[in-house]
């Protein structure tokens, strides 16, 4: 929900160069979460107030990666596309007319993925033809076998998204979900996935301890487990047996999403976040 807040607040950014593009955001937003986005005062007050320091900026910039990787799969005719931890993540609607014959597969809890489709359907947004709603609990299921059930082909290329998860899973399942996808994919299929990158500097910047503090607090339910040290990523995956496509961390995300028009930077990502795409290797 607090990822669709800041999606539906990117929509009404006034800043033509950011993400005012992305649709279908407040869906799933109760009506108290819909009344700041009507006046530009409150606007304001929210994004001071309610939203950790750096977090919008992320969010800006996670978000367009994961599209442009979606798209660009999507656009190569891609046979299928897993969004693992889907929440009410909108790609398979937004990019439906690009969907062709994919086959997509939104894996997440089952109460979640309930409410989505209540929220879609009530919304009269049509679902693409190839799109599966597999229920998952990602620390107790065996995540190949879910896949395989729900009819995943092994012979054929996929994308995984994994989008703003795994930082609330333990190491173990970090490790499961990277050997399922090892396990279960053909040649040349890729993960994408956020992450902390952690460094004493990273946590001591400025504003990382508030950032903390309010996902502590307003997501108690959930505590953050998993992060990769600084300048680990590479040994980190190529031991799981995968090789770094790109990888972004602060300044890169900075430089190619939140780059204005006249040449200024629109806010700052905290130095904490990393995004990564990686190839599963033969």
């Amino acid at each position: 929900m607090a990822t669709a807040m800041m999606r539906a607040l990117a929509a009404h950014d006034e800043r033509p160069e950011l993400l005012g593009a992305v649709t279908l955001a407040e869906l799933p937003l109760s009506e108290d979460r819909l009344a700041p986005l009507k006046d530009p005062g409150v606007r304001a007050w929210v994004m001071k107030n309610k939203i950790a320091p750096g977090a919008y900026e992320f969010m800006i910039a996670r978000t367009r990666f994961f599209d442009e990787l979606a798209k660009h799969g999507l656009d190569e005719r891609l046979p299928q596309l897993v969004v693992l931890g889907a929440g009410y993540d909108s790609r398979a609607y937004r990019f439906r007319n690009l969907a062709g014959a994919t086959h997509i597969f939104e894996l997440d809890a089952l109460p979640t993925q309930q409410r989505k489709r209540e929220v879609l359907q009530r919304a009269g947004v049509p679902f693409p033809p190839h799109l599966q709603f597999v229920p998952i609990d990602f620390e107790a299921d065996d995540i190949e076998q879910v896949l395989m059930g729900a009819g995943f082909d092994r012979e054929a290329r996929a994308l995984f998204l994994w989008e703003g998860v795994s930082y609330y899973l333990s190491l173990e399942a970090v490790n499961r979900m990277l050997a399922a996808v090892c396990s279960a994919a053909a040649p040349g299929t890729s993960i994408a996935f956020d992450y902390a990158s952690v460094s004493a500097e990273a946590l001591d910047e400025e504003g990382i301890q508030k950032l903390c503090g309010i996902m502590k607090s307003d997501h108690a339910a959930e505590p953050t487990k998993f992060g990769i040290p600084a300048g680990k990523l590479e040994p980190f995956l190529a031991k799981r047996g995968y090789e770094v496509v790109e990888k972004l961390g602060q300044r890169e995300m900075e430089t190619r999403y939140l780059t204005l028009a006249d040449g200024t930077i629109a806010g700052k990502v905290p130095a904490l976040f990393s995004l990564v795409h990686a190839r599963t290797v033969a």
